[in-house]
């Protein structure tokens, strides 16, 4: 009950942003998963936003999981094997997060092949080589690039006016080793990707110019001391940076941050039969720097800065056994020393039941209890490059989170369905007391943030149907999410950002005939929640806003349409080729990615009298995308 997989067939069944299959994309179908919206590369959960979800791959931290804010796939699924996504009782490696972990693995399977792969789109280009030998050594490595300067913008320039200033390319590249030596078996990887970005976010005639990029690297040793006694240690390490310069309502300034983790793992496990025990170590350190300028006097002093090392040591236990026939328990239980943290000692324990009604189907029960010492703090209603992320310390306490859970589940032939409820508590929640830019006349960001308390709740049904040719799932989750703080909304309970009660996701995947495959998906969601701005006014050489009850506007309903269609072409035993065909928002629906408000200048000359106007945010348009794919063996 406490681990989702997607594979890689399945992450690939999906249609294709740009053309590209994305892991992060196919997960929003899954039961428990809410959609953040376009642009939006976060992960909604049970009613908690994504700097609630740890992001790793092969069990390394990943601070900003996305390409082009979530358009394009940071993970290539060329080199992946499948999708994990853990809740509740998780393996112990896993620390620092409330609401769930996905942790994108690797293939390191090892035969005997050579594989040369590529890739071509309107829009991208990617290249590859994996090679196999003796069942004991693996070099896998794969660079992609995009060159929409070249195609996209300039078509989105001509369609649309205001989006001529608009420039934004990318790259990444993987490399995965991988050696057996008799009973030992070394892996190691890497992975390293940029972004550059020219835009308009506000309107025309503005240069922002936004550039970030993420590395990720590790090295894992695993030792078999005999049969189903294993030893793993692992060391990982992470670096994410982004810089970007606005012109925000007429205010020039800059945003950096700085992120870097270094992690140490080891784990021993023994497995018998169908049971399981793990115990281990994990050390981390994480080092977070961000700083906020707005003027060249602030620009030489640093501006408003925050920079800080939070140190973690943990141990943990867990262990999966069937106690019967019909009944299996899987629990869990960790102790955390936090550096620098109020609370410096965490006891993490959590607990799950399952009982076998029959053949076909069961009962599962959960409980847990969870902290996060990191703190995401989103200066807007998606994730952006540039949030900020705070650490706990002696004036700023953890979040915590007590969550129930229960659910059936029935699977038989073909066909699977699942129900899961779920209760959450929060304590220790955090939020910006006030608008991004008082955030400047503070020399300590902390300063800024008030702590609350907010519960989540919600119910998921999901049905997936798998027939020789035809692959197909529906997702229903109905999810409430509320805060509430007291230094906020005078004290009384709000509907949080992310509060968006019901979602509904369709994937259809069909096989036409041996070479040619359709897909589809649909997606419905409750617009997310924002602050509505009543009024501005001119008082005292400053403009000033007006606004209402917090969170007490929501956006329109979002729905879109993706379809996709492949045909392979000539296939050789040496060689295979394969055109792709896809189209996202197929029916050209405008949802809004946020909302904004502008107003004409030049009041002093107007007695003080000016026109404000609100609008929405761009979201993505009608997007073909036609893309081809070799494989040579």
């Amino acid at each position: 009950m406490n681990v989702l997989t997607l594979s890689r067939e399945q992450i690939e069944a999906s249609p294709k942003m740009l053309g590209i299959a994305d892991p992060l994309k196919a997960i929003q179908f899954l039961p428990g998963f809410g959609n953040g919206g376009d642009a939006n590369s976060g992960l909604i959960y049970r009613g908690l936003s994504s700097g609630n979800n740890g992001y790793f791959y092969n069990g390394v931290q990943v601070h900003n999981p996305a390409h082009f804010f979530g358009l394009f796939p940071l993970f290539n699924t060329n080199v992946i094997k499948e999708v994990n996504i853990y809740n509740g009782v998780v393996p112990g490696r896993f620390f620092g997060r409330l609401s769930g972990y996905i942790d994108i693995e690797s293939d390191w399977g090892i035969g005997d092949t050579t594989l040369f792969r590529g890739e071509l789109s309107l829009f991208h280009g990617g290249a590859g080589v994996r090679l196999e030998r003796d069942s004991s050594k693996l070099l896998e490595v794969f660079w992609r690039s995009t060159f929409m300067n070249k195609t996209l913008w300039p078509l989105v320039g001509t369609v649309m006016e205001d989006q001529k200033g608009l420039n934004y390319d990318l790259s990444d590249l993987n490399v995965n080793v991988a050696h057996v030596y008799g009973k030992n078996k070394f892996k190691a990887f890497l992975y390293t990707g940029k972004d550059k970005a020219r835009f308009d976010l506000f309107e025309g005639n503005v240069n922002n110019g936004m550039h970030w990029g993420n590395t990720v690297l590790g090295l894992t040793h695993e030792l078999d001391l005999r049969e189903g006694l294993l030893v793993e240690s692992s060391i990982g390490y992470s670096r994410y940076h982004a810089d970007v310069a606005l012109d925000f309502l007429g205010d020039d300034f800059t945003l950096a941050n700085r992120q870097r983790a270094l992690s140490l793992n080891t784990t021993l496990s023994y497995r018998i039969n169908q049971s399981r025990v793990e115990t281990g170590f994990v050390y981390a350190t994480d080092i977070l720097e961000s700083a906020l300028r707005m003027t060249q006097e602030e620009y030489e002093s640093g501006g408003n800065r925050y920079n800080d090392r939070q140190g973690l040591l943990k141990y943990f236990f867990s262990v999966n056994n069937p106690l019967s026939e019909r009944i299996s328990v899987n629990l869990s239980t960790a102790l955390s020393y936090i550096g620098g943290d109020l609370d410096k000692f965490h006891f993490n324990p959590a607990f799950a039941l399952t009982y076998r009604l029959n053949t076909y189907s069961s009962w599962f029960g959960g409980a847990s209890i969870a902290q996060q010492a990191t703190h995401h703090l989103p200066i807007t209603s998606i994730s952006i490059p540039v949030d900020y992320v705070i650490h706990s310390g002696k004036d700023n306490s953890s979040s915590s989170m007590r969550e129930l859970s229960t659910g059936y589940r029935y699977a038989k032939g073909a066909v699977e369905f699942s129900v899961d409820g779920y209760y959450r508590w929060l304590s220790g929640a955090k939020e910006f007391d006030g608008h991004i830019i008082d955030l400047n006349d503070r020399k300590d960001i902390n300063g800024g943030i008030v702590d609350g308390r907010g519960v989540t709740y919600g119910i998921d049904f999901f049905t997936k149907v798998l027939f020789l040719r035809n692959y197909l799932s529906v997702n229903y989750s109905f999810s409430r999410s509320f805060r509430q703080f007291d230094a906020l909304n005078n004290g009384f309970w709000f509907r949080y950002t992310f509060d968006r009660p019901h979602n509904l996701s369709i994937v259809n995947a069909y096989k036409l005939s041996p070479r040619l495959s359709l897909s589809a998906s649909y997606a419905l969601s409750s617009g997310s929640n924002y602050t509505p701005v009543l009024g501005m006014y001119y008082f005292n050489e400053t403009l000033i806003g007006e606004y209402g009850t917090k969170n007490n506007a929501r956006m329109d309903t979002y729905h879109r349409l993706d379809l996709g269609l492949e045909y392979g072409l000539k296939q050789t035993a040496k060689s295979k080729q394969t055109l792709g065909f896809s189209v996202i928002n197929v029916y050209n629906r405008s949802n809004p990615i946020f909302k904004h408000f502008s107003y004409e200048r030049g009041y002093l000359e107007n007695d003080g009298a000016f026109k404000m106007s609100q609008k929405d945010g761009a979201s993505i348009p009608i997007l073909p995308a036609v893309t081809y794919t070799l494989d040579f063996l």
